[in-house]
């Protein structure tokens, strides 16, 4: 990872999560390879049973891209740098973004994968039925907080999932990012697992124990 992309992370993480967390996540990259714990949780919605429907303000536009949205694509990756030099080839193979646009703006997005998926803050690779999605990211512009844009990009996922047949979406993130978690219940996600991942001097353990909603 180059200068510049710790930096971008480093911004983000305290813009997100606020100085306390974002040392501690400093101190775990720098020491990884010695030790690191990590609590990400794993939520779920049933397509079936959600009925809301998306605004139609018209505030900000709204649609799916594909690899060749290299302009939505770049600014994607310079909004999660963990992305970087991955989404066009992601959507190349099957994958799906929709993206909030203010003119040219990317306001917000939320990529989703399908089949086989991996989970790299934990380091766990799954195979999803055909019938269930899985939301790799989901992120609004910093510039656009505030505006209801998280609620609206997943009411808007969860319409189109449905659309092309699908009956359940899962999603996940660390338990400690608060803001995430508030918006998936208040979209209707309910929390079902948490996934411990620990690594110590290079030798990893995971264990996985249910969520009591």
């Amino acid at each position: 990872m180059n200068v510049q992309t710790l930096a971008s992370k480093l911004e983000r993480n305290l813009r997100d999560f606020g100085l306390g967390i974002t040392l501690r996540k400093s101190l775990e990259y720098l020491f990884g390879f010695f030790y690191r714990s990590t609590v990400y949780r794993i939520y779920k919605i049933d397509l079936r049973r959600h009925d809301t429907k998306p605004r139609t303000d018209g505030e900000f536009t709204y649609r799916t891209i594909d690899q060749d949205d290299v302009e939505c694509i770049r600014q994607i990756e310079s909004m999660e740098e963990w992305l970087q030099g991955i989404v066009a080839s992601k959507l190349a193979c099957g994958g799906m973004c929709l993206v909030a646009m203010d003119k040219d703006v990317v306001a917000g997005f939320n990529k989703v994968g399908f089949g086989e998926i991996y989970m790299p803050l934990v380091r766990v690779k799954r195979n999803f039925r055909s019938d269930s999605a899985w939301s790799e990211q989901i992120t609004v512009n910093h510039k656009y907080r505030g505006k209801g844009l998280g609620s609206e990009l997943r009411y808007r996922m969860f319409a189109e999932l449905k659309k092309r047949g699908y009956k359940r979406f899962f999603g996940g993130t660390l338990s400690n990012n608060l803001a995430n978690l508030k918006l998936s219940r208040k979209v209707g996600f309910k929390e079902i697992a948490d996934i411990r991942y620990v690594r110590i001097l290079g030798m990893e353990r995971r264990s996985v124990n249910r969520v009591r909603n």
